[in-house]
C-alpha cells in the first residue's frame, strides 16, 4: 500500500497554494513523488492596513479557496497537513484568529510564520529545484505585502531579510489599470526608497539573482510563451532585464480586462503584475544584475519539507 500523501499549504497575501506529495524516503534535492499543486488567488491582503482587520470580502474568498483545498486533501487521504500563513496574517489584527479558525474548521496544523521563517523555508524550497546552484546567490520572494531576501552560499542558506514591499500594497498605493502618467515611476520610487534604506550589506557582490513565487513565475510563463503553465519549463528559466522591461511596457497601458483576455492572466494577478515587474526591475538595478533565474519551487515546498520532518526546523 503506497504511503499517505503529505499536504502543505502556503497561505500568502495574494495567493493560496496546496501541495500534495508522497515522501519517498530517498535522499535528493526533491524527496517526494506524485507531486500535485493547486492554486487559488483570494487576495487575503485586500485593503489591509497594519493592525487592521482582514476585509470580509477577502475572508469570504479565503474560506472558499480553503474549502476547495479541503476537498482535495480529504480525497488524497493525506496523513499530515501543515498550513503556513505569511505577511497578511502577520499584519492583520485578526490574523491569528483566522489561523485558529482554519485549524478548527479543517483540523489542520497552522503556523503564523515570521518573516525570517518565511525566508528560511523559501530558501529550502528553492534549493529543491535550483540546478545548477550558483556558488553565491540571492533569492528574492515577492509576495502580496512583503518581499523576502535570502543569501545562498555553496548550496546552503545564509542571512535573510523581510521587507514591506509587495505587489498588492504597491498596486493599491500607486497604480491603476491602465497605468496613468507617473504611476509606474511612483512604484519604482517607493521600491527604491525601501531598498536603499534597508541593510542589505550582507549580500555578497555579484550574487546571482533567483526569483520565486507567483509574480516571478507568471512573468516567466508569459515570456516563455506558455499557453499552459509548465513548472518544469519555468524552473531555472533565465529572464533578462530588457525582456522584463518590454513586458512591463506592454502590460501597463492595458486595462485589467485586456490583460486577462490577451495574456490569460487571472484577474487578481492582472492588476498587480505591472507593480511586480517594476519591483523586479528595481531589485535587478539595486544589485546590478542584468538577469535572474526563476524558481517555481519556494515557500510551499519548504513547508512540505517541514511537514515531512525533513526540516528546516521552525522556531515557533
Amino acid at each position: 500500500m503506497p504511503p499517505a500523501p503529505i499536504a502543505a499549504l502556503d497561505l500568502g497575501s495574494n495567493t493560496f497554494r496546496l501541495m500534495l506529495a508522497e515522501k519517498t524516503g530517498e535522499k535528493g534535492p526533491a524527496p517526494w513523488a506524485g507531486k500535485r499543486v493547486f492554486q487559488e488567488l483570494p487576495r487575503l491582503a485586500e485593503g489591509l492596513t497594519p493592525g487592521g482587520p482582514l476585509a470580509p470580502s477577502a475572508l469570504s474568498r479565503a474560506w472558499e479557496a480553503l474549502d476547495h483545498f479541503a476537498v482535495e486533501v480529504r480525497a488524497s487521504g493525506a496523513g499530515r497537513v501543515l498550513a503556513g500563513a505569511t505577511m497578511a496574517a502577520r499584519l492583520a489584527a485578526d490574523g491569528p484568529a483566522f489561523l485558529a479558525e482554519t485549524a478548527r474548521r479543517y483540523g489542520w496544523e497552522t503556523r503564523l510564520l515570521t518573516g525570517e521563517e518565511e525566508a528560511r523555508l523559501t530558501a529550502a524550497g528553492v534549493l529543491t529545484g535550483l540546478a545548477p546552484c550558483p556558488a553565491e546567490a540571492l533569492i528574492f520572494d515577492i509576495g502580496g505585502r512583503s518581499t523576502e531576501f535570502i543569501t545562498i552560499s555553496r548550496g546552503a542558506p545564509g542571512r535573510c531579510l523581510s521587507l514591506d514591499l509587495g505587489v498588492v500594497g504597491l498596486t493599491e498605493a500607486h497604480l491603476e489599470a491602465p497605468a496613468r502618467p507617473g504611476q509606474l515611476e511612483a512604484v519604482a520610487l517607493a521600491t527604491r526608497t525601501v531598498l536603499d534604506a534597508a541593510d542589505l550589506s550582507f549580500v555578497p557582490a555579484d550574487s546571482n539573482l533567483v526569483g520565486t513565487a507567483g509574480t516571478v513565475t507568471t512573468m516567466a510563463a508569459l515570456l516563455l510563451g506558455l499557453k499552459t503553465y509548465d513548472p518544469d519549463l519555468v524552473n531555472n528559466a533565465r529572464l533578462a532585464r530588457p525582456a522584463l522591461a518590454g513586458l512591463l511596457a506592454e502590460l501597463a497601458p492595458l486595462s485589467e480586462a485586456r490583460r486577462v483576455e490577451e495574456y490569460g492572466l487571472h484577474p487578481r494577478r492582472a492588476d498587480a503584475l505591472p507593480a511586480g515587474l517594476a519591483l523586479v526591475l528595481e531589485i535587478m538595478d539595486h544589485f546590478r544584475q542584468p538577469e535572474l533565474v526563476v524558481s517555481d519551487n519556494g515557500l510551499l515546498e519548504g513547508l512540505w519539507l517541514v511537514a515531512a520532518d525533513l526540516g528546516p526546523d521552525l522556531t515557533v
